[in-house]
């Protein structure tokens, strides 16, 4: 059974801090060195300096997240809410031409262990990033991003029949960031909403779509505690924030999680390519002309096209320099099941592991989503080639997720990435 709470959230105050659109970013896995700095630019008040404690400029930076949070407070920049309340979103973006809406709500889930069924993984966590949320969520006490999670609605849309009825009013809170989708935010308080929302969910799985590193820091975070002191029942540690968005939802959209091949050895590389020519068959691409490389690998990724059946395709960047290349797996070995059928296990099982010995793997395969980086690293000669994936499609995520597989870590991009700053997690005695 899946608990859903109201949580009093810390939010920025516009009268001290102005714009709040200026302080709002990615969360901390997909901000590049790149736009850090142009977050720290941006505004004093940018939620960066608290997200990304990870790569902070500063000796200590999880307690530098944490000193900023409280002097932001004290100032009055952040303002937590008087009473527990959930927060209808709507996003509203531009993908392939078409501007589309993403509805859902934030709102506190309860912790569940993985094997409980109530809240399913489906992709591969790394260690180091898990204990980065960890560390910063002990100093600062506070988490500044909601993890995106997907439900199923019931047969009557009870959820999503609600959600667009108090989207349909004046929001608390409009978003305009400079380069992620407008966000508008409703807060709502009252009782009698939030019990209809709790009762259509209570039978509900959640499917993590992206923050599967945060979820899994709050479960360590929780357990540490846990063998210091007794935790109370309802002490906010036991939650954690979530977007909770319709499987059903016209805006849930999905994208490849590219692979490039950075820190390879001759030898490691020389059996990449040996894996890729005696199991594929390559096709050169031709990308449009005049188009920058950052935008002729976004057309390479729409030009991959979505999955048929089991075939098994991805593409390639740089095998030779500056080329396109569409690689077909000739006979894709026997698999038994959805995840071994996986484009990205298929990659990794077959293509990469006869190269890269399983403990060098993290070190050589760095997923990205973000074609102007995969640009400019293989340009700089700091990658040596990519792999451009396409999405797993749903039918195949849920088939996975409900057998409590998991994917090669990084293997689903859903897209739009939730704000972070929108709404802030504080924890205390009670949510």
């Amino acid at each position: 059974m899946a608990e859903i709470q109201p949580f009093r959230a810390v939010r920025y105050n516009p009268e001290v801090a102005g714009d709040v659109s200026l302080h709002v970013c990615p969360p901390f896995d997909v901000i590049t060195p790149e736009l850090q700095q142009e977050l720290y630019a941006r505004s004093k008040y940018n939620i960066v300096r608290l997200e990304l404690a990870r790569r902070g400029l500063t000796e200590d930076p999880y307690d530098s997240a944490a000193e900023t949070a409280q002097l932001w407070t004290d100032s009055g920049a952040l303002k937590h809410e008087e009473a527990p309340s959930i927060y209808v979103t709507e996003e509203e973006f531009e993908y392939q031409g078409q501007t589309l809406l993403r509805r859902g709500f934030v709102a506190a889930v309860r912790l569940e262990d993985y094997d409980q069924k109530v809240v399913l993984p489906h992709e591969g966590t790394r260690a180091e990033w898990v204990a980065d949320r960890v560390k910063l969520m002990a100093a600062a006490q506070s988490n500044y991003s909601p993890l995106l999670s997907i439900f199923r609605d019931d047969l009557r849309s009870s959820v999503g029949n609600l959600v667009r009825a108090i989207a349909g009013g004046v929001p608390t809170a409009v978003f305009t960031p400079p380069d992620m989708p407008q966000l508008r935010l409703w807060r709502v308080s009252d009782p009698g909403t939030i019990g209809v929302l709790q009762e259509a969910l209570k039978d509900s799985e959640v499917f993590i779509a992206d923050g599967h590193h945060r979820y899994e820091a709050a479960l360590r975070y929780r357990g540490s505690v846990r063998a210091e002191r007794e935790v109370e029942h309802d002490e906010s540690i036991n939650f954690r924030i979530m977007l909770l968005v319709a499987f059903d939802e016209p805006g849930l959209i999905t994208r490849g999680y590219h692979r490039l091949v950075e820190q390879a050895t001759d030898d490691e590389f020389d059996g990449i390519i040996k894996s890729i020519d005696s199991m594929c068959d390559l096709e050169e691409w031709l990308p449009s002309a005049g188009l920058s490389t950052t935008d002729q690998i976004e057309e390479f990724s729409v030009a991959l096209g979505e999955r048929e059946s089991t075939e098994v395709v991805f593409g390639l960047y740089s095998k030779e320099a500056g080329k396109f290349h569409i690689s077909r797996m000739k006979s894709p070995p026997p698999a038994d099941n959805a995840l071994e059928n996986s484009e990205y296990s298929h990659l990794h099982t077959h293509i990469l592991r006869p190269a890269i010995a399983e403990e060098r793997e993290e070190t050589v395969i760095s997923p990205h989503h973000d074609a102007g980086l995969i640009a400019r690293q293989i340009e700089s000669g700091a990658a040596r080639m990519a792999f451009i994936m396409r999405p797993v499609p749903l039918d195949e995520f849920v088939s996975i997720v409900t057998r409590g597989w998991r994917l090669p870590a990084k293997a689903t991009n859903f897209f739009p990435k939730p704000h972070a700053g929108a709404v802030i997690q504080q924890f205390g005695e009670t949510l």
